[in-house]
């Protein structure tokens, strides 16, 4: 497979968000492992009926499916800013990561938006990391992704965090109060054994399954 999922694995290089506890800078993604984690939670629920639970793993899929995209922001906006790379590639690659993830952060806060399109659009005048992470970070809680999630940019050269970045840290817990009539104190689909099922059909079948009993 190709897109979003390799696209998590080859980012969590960058930001040291690899492996079972997203600390590692290589490895499958903690990103897709948690997503995983939610197909298998969300093809239990559907098997059960489920329907209102299987919705909440669909949102949580999708939000999670948008920290790569963050991350290629951050990562090209950093190297076109702090790093003076001006390749027509790197800002190509900035503009479209941006364009990818810009209606959400809209639906979040049209200020922060505007701020990272400015920064990131094609032809922009200038790029400021520090304006496009700010804008970002201001919205990760309304986006349902963590600071954890994103992590920090690495150099895998100098085998350390970049310098001169200000580290993301989150302030207080993502809101799990989203399950109906419970209040978990830890996420709990990371407690759901990941399926065998491919990929392929994770995706498709939910939504199939989805029109036909919910």
């Amino acid at each position: 497979g190709a897109l979003l999922y390799s696209l998590a694995d080859k980012r969590c290089a960058n930001f040291r968000t690899c492996g079972p506890e997203g600390d590692s800078v290589s490895g499958t993604s903690n990103i897709n492992i948690k997503i995983f984690s939610e197909f298998a939670a969300g093809q239990m629920n559907l098997n059960l009926g489920n329907c209102d639970a299987a919705r909440v793993n669909k949102d949580r899929i999708s939000e999670l499916m948008g920290v790569p995209l963050v991350q290629g922001v951050l990562r090209y906006a950093h190297k076109i800013d702090s790093l003076a790379d001006n390749s027509e590639k790197s800002k190509a690659e900035g503009a479209v990561f941006a364009a990818a993830i810009l209606p959400r952060l809209h639906a979040c806060n049209s200020n922060s938006a505007q701020i990272v399109y400015n920064n990131m659009k094609v032809g922009a005048v200038s790029t400021s990391f520090q304006d496009v992470k700010s804008a970002f970070e201001a919205n990760y809680a309304c986006m349902g992704i963590t600071c954890a999630d994103v992590g920090n940019l690495y150099n895998s050269d100098a085998n350390t965090f970049f310098t001169g970045i200000s580290q993301c840290v989150d302030t207080s817990p993502l809101n799990l109060d989203r399950i109906a009539g419970y209040l978990p104190g830890t996420n709990v689909v990371d407690h759901v054994s990941s399926g065998i099922i491919p990929f392929g059909v994770l995706l498709i079948v939910p939504i199939l399954v989805t029109h036909r009993i919910c």
